[in-house]
């Protein structure tokens, strides 16, 4: 991967974990992974939330352009990706794959 992607990846990761903080106080929510595309054109985010309701997930979506435009203006970007978030359901297989083994 392109060392300005990481950077910029680990740059998304920090800003948009403070604006959770923020926005979202009551809740734990994690990003478990970013993958930019090397032309800038999205950045893809996969988030999960602890407490696992679907009312943040949708507020997190709806948020997007929003968290977009803070960071842009925070940051000089020539280009700045457009936010994409996904649910991660990467931590409900694991779960259920150690509810199998027990």
């Amino acid at each position: 991967m392109n060392f300005r992607i990481e950077r910029l990846n680990e740059l998304l990761k920090q800003k948009l974990l403070t604006k959770f903080l923020f926005d979202f106080h009551d809740e734990i929510i994690s990003i478990n992974f970013i993958h930019t595309e090397k032309d800038l054109s999205s950045a893809k985010i996969y988030i999960s939330v602890a407490s696992n309701k679907q009312s943040i997930y949708d507020a997190v979506i709806k948020s997007a352009g929003k968290y977009g435009r803070e960071i842009a203006s925070e940051q000089y970007i020539r280009k700045f990706p457009k936010l994409i978030f996904i649910r991660d359901e990467m931590q409900d297989a694991v779960e259920r794959v150690e509810q199998i083994l027990n």
